[in-house]
């Protein structure tokens, strides 16, 4: 017999506060929020907000990831993570509870930015 999965894509943090009433930004919000994260930018679909980066080699651009892996456990919530090129990294994030942007993908977003990055020369 077959059982539903319950599991929700994203419990944004151990106690659960995060769910389909969790109240999205309003775009005044998002505008004063990333202001005060200015490695981030909203994603083209204005409902997510990434980082992108050119780590020093593919070590470092695992390194990041592993950090970022601990840093969303962290908060039970969870980016999309993407390597190309080998060292190419984007973060992407959103509540997908919502299908918007919340509090919780800037709280993630600043615990990101704290995570010591080996950037490419070009950075």
């Amino acid at each position: 017999m077959a059982t539903e999965n319950t599991t929700p894509k994203q419990a944004c943090n151990v106690t659960g506060r995060c769910s389909s009433t969790t109240p999205p930004l309003t775009s005044e919000d998002i505008d004063a929020n990333l202001k005060t994260h200015p490695m981030w930018k909203l994603g083209a679909d204005s409902i997510s907000i990434t980082r992108s980066f050119t780590a020093v080699n593919f070590m470092a651009a695992i390194e990041f990831f592993n950090k970022a892996a601990e840093v969303a456990e962290k908060h039970g919530h969870h980016p999309d993570l993407h390597l190309t090129n080998y060292r190419d990294v984007e973060v992407i994030l959103t509540t997908h509870h919502i299908g918007k942007l919340s509090e919780f993908d800037f709280a993630v977003a600043s615990d990101l930015d704290a995570i010591e990055v080996r950037y490419s020369k070009k950075w």
